[in-house]
């Protein structure tokens, strides 16, 4: 390019510069003006949108915490509402365990059109722990009220000092909330509860939530709904004993009230008042706590070979802000073991292994602390299995009035036999009778005035092995009048060619005619007559030979030649194990009696006693 062209070139730049400078404030007022001023308009009113919006959204917001406190209000009546309230105040401080508890209707403000509002005044006695569950949960209900006042005066200052407090709750209503009979909805029990239920049913579900969880007010407790019937709106599972409370028994008819949770308030629980409780400011600082570690919940145990043992060993007394508790075992039976962190200990004895004391010692250490070490030992005796006694007692045994009963219980067991012990069972045990408690030995002397009968006797007998086994038996005691010394021998005559031995019951006016093989029986006296002669009769029993001379009562025989017992026998005396029925042996009969004459010795004066073993009238001897 020649620098004519070059000329013409850099003119037409220079022009179109100048151009375009003379021509911007033009373009900038006819095209830009229009685009800048709806830019402005819309700026404008996206800003009045979003005043509108925020103004809507503060107006749902004013409706929905109007909704709120129409729903958490009391009962629009200014009387149902203080009555209601008192009625909810009261049941919450009981359940809270408020003692000496007096609640009463306080002033009341009722702005027309606008809201009313009910105190009730408290006063009690309680703890630290009382008044802040009930602030929690006065706190955690869904109900539009507040603490107007409170005043505390701490008894004492160690420890957990029982405080005395006066305390103003404010309730509200505001205008426009439902009528209600109740501060919260309420139905009641149609069955009983047990403590130990998880299930339970209310007779009415309206008003009650339909989502779980929730809580309610069983009476003065807490539980938990976590599960409701699909099918039956009033059939619930629940937890029981919450917030402090205890699961307890329930009558039909006992009220059941639900407990909202305020908005804003279900995230939080009462272990957040841990810390306060712990350093209450009613009680003056305790010195630093001087912990002492031990190993508890393990105690020596016996077994039977086969069997195991199962238990935990628990750390306590220690500062667990150091380290977690270390166990361990040393010098154990071979197959125990135990748990490092648990504590669980088990063991199990071979269906062979030996009878006797096994031993181990458990070790407590402390993760962080090596200079923490606690020993504790455990004994585990394993031992053949304990059977039961067996007790020997005759069926029966015969008691006389006014004389001694002794009777030895026979008792046979597998372990030692002074380990034995006896006791009398039942709660018609004749007056006076014992057993003694180490030999076994029963013992009663029937008084003269008892009546007589047959009186069923349960003796137990308990041996020394673990566990304790027992066994029972029963023996019937028939309590009689002591005929023995109202019957007398009076005579021996010889009818057809044998010699008869006649014998007069005074008590039963009877005079019976026995012969050699014949049996005597009266009271506990039962024996077999061996010889008849003129002046004196023989008669064999357990115990052996006795003599009764003539004119002598059954009491007054004399034993001439004793048995030989058997040393494992036991003993008894005066008893009788199984009477004899001797209706057909003794004769009784006053026909019979007649046939042949009656010798009776009468006692002879004194004067005359030196003739009484002369032949009586009428007597022979053959």
């Amino acid at each position: 390019m020649d620098d004519k062209q070059r000329t013409k070139v850099l003119a037409m730049v220079l022009a179109g510069v100048l151009a375009l400078g003379v021509l911007r404030p033009l373009v900038d007022d006819v095209v830009m003006g229009p685009v800048r001023d709806a830019q402005r308009k819309l700026d404008n009113a996206t800003a009045e949108f979003e005043r509108e919006e925020s103004k809507h959204m503060q107006l749902l917001v004013a409706k929905e915490h109007i909704s709120q406190g129409r729903a958490a209000s009391l009962p629009p009546r200014i009387s149902d509402a203080q009555w209601l309230y008192q009625i909810w105040i009261t049941n919450l401080a009981q359940q809270c365990k408020f003692a000496q508890l007096q609640v009463n209707p306080g002033r009341t403000d009722n702005r027309r059109n606008q809201y009313l509002t009910v105190n009730v005044d408290v006063e009690a006695e309680t703890d630290l722990a009382g008044l802040s569950r009930f602030l929690y949960l006065f706190e955690q209900a869904g109900l539009m009220h507040r603490v107007a006042s409170l005043d505390i005066q701490s008894t004492g200052s160690q420890g957990n000092p029982r405080m005395e407090i006066v305390l103003t709750a404010e309730g509200m209503s505001v205008v426009g909330c439902p009528d209600r009979n109740d501060v919260f909805v309420r139905s009641e029990l149609p069955q009983p509860v047990s403590a130990t239920d998880t299930e339970l049913t209310v007779k009415s579900a309206e008003g009650f939530p339909k989502q779980t969880p929730f809580l309610a007010q069983l009476g003065k407790e807490m539980v938990k709904v976590t599960g409701v019937d699909s099918q039956n709106r009033g059939k619930w599972t629940v937890e029981r004993g919450q917030e402090g409370t205890t699961a307890a028994e329930h009558a039909v008819a006992e009220n059941v009230q639900l407990f909202p949770i305020a908005f804003g308030r279900r995230d939080v629980i009462f272990s957040d008042y841990e810390n306060f409780l712990n350093s209450s400011p009613f009680a003056k600082p305790t010195p630093p706590r001087e912990f002492r570690p031990r190993i508890a919940s393990v105690t020596d145990k016996t077994i039977a070979p086969g069997e195991s043992v199962k238990m935990t060993a628990r750390a306590e007394d220690i500062n667990e802000d150091i380290g977690i508790p270390v166990f361990a075992l040393e010098n154990a039976p071979e197959g125990m073991a135990i748990n490092s962190e648990t504590g669980e200990l088990e063991w199990t004895a071979g269906d062979d292994t030996e009878p006797k004391k096994y031993e181990g010692t458990i070790i407590l250490t402390q993760k962080n602390n090596e200079d923490l070490r606690v020993e504790k030992t455990l004994a585990i005796t394993v031992k053949l299995p304990n059977d039961a006694p067996e007790i020997t007692l005759p069926e029966d045994a015969i008691a006389v009035l006014g004389r001694e009963f002794i009777l030895t219980v026979a008792a046979q067991d597998d372990g030692p036999k002074d380990s034995l012990k006896y006791s009398l069972e039942g709660d018609d045990i004749p007056e006076g009778l014992a057993v003694d408690e180490n030999d076994g030995v029963l013992k009663w002397t029937a008084p003269r005035t008892f009546t007589p009968g047959e009186y069923p006797v349960n003796v137990k007998v308990t041996d020394g092995g673990e566990p304790a086994m027992s066994a029972v038996g029963t023996l019937t005691l028939k309590v009689t009048d002591d005929t023995a010394a109202l019957t007398r021998f009076t005579g021996a005559v010889g009818l057809d060619g044998q010699p008869v031995a006649w014998f007069w019951n005074q008590a039963e006016n009877k005079k019976p005619e026995l012969r050699v093989g014949n049996r005597i029986v009266a009271a506990e006296i039962d024996a077999e007559l061996t010889e008849i002669a003129k002046r004196h009769i023989l008669m064999k029993d357990v115990e052996g030979v006795w003599k009764l001379k003539l004119g002598q009562n059954l009491r007054e025989r004399e034993l001439i030649e004793p048995a030989a017992k058997p040393a494992a026998a036991p003993a008894a005396t005066d008893i009788v194990k199984a009477p004899v029925d001797t209706e057909t042996l003794v004769a009784s009969d006053d026909d019979k009696l007649a046939e042949s004459p009656t010798v009776v010795a009468q006692k002879p004066p004194a004067d005359k006693a030196a003739d009484y073993d002369k032949d009586p009238p009428g007597a022979t001897e053959e």
